[in-house]
């Protein structure tokens, strides 16, 4: 006669649903901090390592283009024909355009074509609100 071993039953219990999960977090967390750096920052250096010259340094000039067609710079005033004399001297500093919102267009496009055949690079385009 054979006798059957009765079946035992397990109910899985929360612990064993959750045993898994756990075991993910926490290679996650060895992975984390084994990637991590540790100690503190290295600090910064106090005299920055620059290749760039002073002129490129300090603030950019400003160059106006007016609502009545002049241009400015630093307060004075001088025409279209007069800014490739006056540009030599800001190749390789920054030049802040600003002009006023009522402009046209090709005005702007001209004054940047006239720069950019001067050999001034650095250039943003800055608009004014109405008339300037």
């Amino acid at each position: 006669m054979k006798l059957a071993r009765p079946r035992r039953t397990r109910s899985r219990s929360l612990d064993d649903a959750l045993l898994p999960l756990v075991n993910v977090v926490f290679l996650l967390m060895v992975f984390f901090l084994s990637a991590g750096h540790f100690g503190a920052p290295k600090p910064v250096s106090a005299t920055p390592q620059s290749t760039r010259s002073e002129a490129s340094v300090a603030a950019p000039r400003v160059l106006e283009l007016r609502s009545d067609g002049r241009l400015m710079v630093q307060g004075e005033l001088f025409t279209d024909a007069e800014l490739p004399g006056r540009s030599l001297g800001w190749q390789g500093a920054p030049l802040d355009v600003r002009a006023a919102g009522d402009i046209p267009a090709e005005r702007v496009l001209r004054v940047l074509a006239i720069l950019r055949g001067a050999g001034v690079r650095d250039v943003r385009l800055l608009t004014v609100k109405g008339g300037g």
